[in-house]
């Protein structure tokens, strides 16, 4: 039976009044009594001033858990007693950091990939997506949707946003207009999305994203959450009705009023990327974020935080970095969430399996190497889409409930219409060299240049 639909608030914990809802960022963790703060960082621009307030708030408030990176671009804040949430929103408010949209029922955090403003050939599609956050936020359909919808703009046909894991993802074309793909999520059944327009107009895009969520508000189902995201919508009415009906209300959302002129330009390429930096499970710790701020900024740096738990440094001219830092520049992309480390619903804990999947590795450069790691099969590190996946599970073996990875292998990590395929469930003390071997199969038959 299905469960009962959950407020879009967080259940007490002890004595006081409720929290905030859930569309203000904050969840309960395992722990009894401690919250996860989720921040908002539209396409990862975060400015220095705000990267430090946030590592001054993981200092004073998480007890030592360090910050986390999301595969959206957000920042996460664990370990926060229930007392200290409203601090901590106040102080993020005082350097101009959002916490509405972040969890919840709600239009989360737009994704814009990391370098496009520099990009040569590329759109800077930025501009466009802080429009469309302007004017979705303020939108009354966006207070009462059935589950979450995301967005995501990538300037270029490489569509590193990951469009086909959003329910709206715009890929620029060098003449300045989108292909729209939509109504795609991942989730225990993964479905990716489709084309929905092929040669859509900057000035478009807006009421596009407007009417998107009205549709979704309106259509999207309130009784049973596992068939609520605006893919299930599309399911339900079939792909050809599902897109006339979209067109139906985005040509009655452009003639309400007069839209803003919109173009994109070109990436300029003033700024060369210096670095990324793979952190480990998505981790720095405060002291360490700290360190990182120095030195880029001496530099005349900027960091985006990019999809996949790393940060991009941009700038003039190279950053000198700590040795402990300038060590995450080189090894295997690896996305892990928490899992059981603190998510009610792991069911492993992914940032070991990690561990020991880096350890095995180390020996090796398998440039390109892209591998998802999920706690449950929610599926939060995108593992259903990856090019090598892995996703938590339990097993009885000898009657004693174990935990497990089911692997897949050979999607196209959202900037293709490939989900991965289904492969073998191993105990996770395997897992570290079914990768391993299973990497070497492929650098074998198919060499280093089709790693990815």
């Amino acid at each position: 039976m299905e469960k009962e639909r959950q407020p879009n608030v967080s259940p007490e914990s002890g004595e006081g009044t409720p929290l905030p809802g859930r569309v203000l960022g904050v969840y309960p963790q395992k722990q009894n009594g401690l919250y996860m703060q989720r921040v908002k960082i539209l396409g990862g621009r975060i400015h220095w001033p705000q990267w430090r307030r946030i590592a001054e708030l993981a200092e004073g408030c998480c007890n030592g858990f360090p910050l986390h990176l999301t595969t959206r671009q957000d920042l996460e804040l664990h370990d926060i007693r229930r007392q200290d949430v409203a601090t901590v929103q106040q102080r993020l408010a005082e350097v101009g950091l959002t916490v509405f949209g972040a969890c919840g029922d709600s239009v989360r955090n737009i994704t814009v990939c990391s370098g496009c403003e520099f990009c040569p050939g590329g759109l800077d599609v930025m501009p466009l997506a802080q429009l469309v956050r302007q004017a979705v936020d303020q939108e009354p359909a966006v207070f009462t949707l059935p589950r979450k919808f995301k967005v995501s703009f990538s300037g270029c046909p490489k569509a590193c946003a990951k469009p086909w894991l959003n329910d709206l993802g715009f890929i620029g074309q060098p003449d300045g207009r989108f292909i729209v793909i939509g109504a795609g999520s991942l989730g225990p059944r993964p479905a990716l999305g489709i084309e929905l327009y092929r040669d859509m107009p900057a000035g478009d895009v807006l009421p596009l994203c407007i009417a998107a969520v009205e549709m979704f508000e309106r259509h999207g189902d309130r009784q049973n959450r596992r068939r609520a995201r605006f893919r299930h919508v599309r399911e339900k009415l079939g792909d050809d009705a599902f897109k006339k009906e979209l067109d139906a209300h985005f040509e009655q959302v452009k003639a309400r009023r007069s839209w803003p002129r919109v173009t994109c330009g070109a990436g300029l390429g003033q700024m060369q990327q210096q670095c990324r930096l793979q952190l480990p499970d998505g981790n720095i710790t405060s002291a360490q974020a700290v360190r990182l701020a120095d030195a880029a900024e001496r530099h005349e740096a900027t960091v985006r935080i990019d999809l996949e738990h790393g940060l991009v440094l941009y700038g003039p001219k190279p950053v000198p970095l700590p040795a402990d830092l300038a060590a995450w520049a080189t090894g295997p992309t690896i996305v892990a969430c928490p899992g059981s480390r603190t998510c009610p619903r792991g069911l492993t804990d992914c940032w070991a399996t990690a561990a020991k999947i880096r350890e095995r590795l180390a020996t090796e450069k398998f440039s390109g190497v892209r591998i998802s790691i999920s706690g449950c099969p929610n599926g939060c590190a995108h593992s259903a889409a990856a090019s090598i996946g892995l996703v938590g599970m339990v097993r009885k073996v000898e009657g004693q409930a174990a935990p497990h990875c089911q692997l897949l292998v050979g999607g196209g990590n959202g900037a293709s219409a490939v989900l991965a395929t289904a492969c073998e469930v191993l105990p996770v003390g395997d897992v570290p060299a079914a990768v391993d071997r299973l990497l070497r199969q492929k650098l074998n038959r198919r060499g280093p240049a089709v790693m990815r």
